[in-house]
């Protein structure tokens, strides 16, 4: 596995919401103003595509304020069988074979 942590220092999330951040639609910011933030599609976007690739992300509140996402991926994709090298010509010498 391989991780990546982001860190910030805003006001964090409540522990209470921490998961629920990552439910399709939910925003901390309640009013329904598009002014004061996206659609809560964000996070929930993220972590299906990370653990479509065998990772996943977790978040966590910093004891000095802001906020922690610890992102891990596995070094190698599971249950994909490993690709072979591409018989295939490369794109550019198949464009300049054909120019006169």
């Amino acid at each position: 596995m391989c991780g990546s942590l982001i860190s910030d220092t805003g006001p964090g999330i409540p522990e209470s919401e921490l998961q629920q951040v990552f439910e399709p639609f939910f925003r901390l910011e309640k009013s329904r103003s598009r002014e004061t933030g996206g659609t809560g599609l964000g996070l929930s976007i993220a972590r299906t595509i990370i653990r479509a690739h065998g990772g996943d992300v977790a978040l966590s509140n910093r004891a000095e304020g802001g906020l922690l996402a610890t992102v891990t991926l596995p070094l190698e994709a599971a249950n994909t069988p490993s690709r072979e090298p591409s018989t295939a010509p490369e794109r550019g010498a198949a464009l300049a074979q054909n120019r006169p």
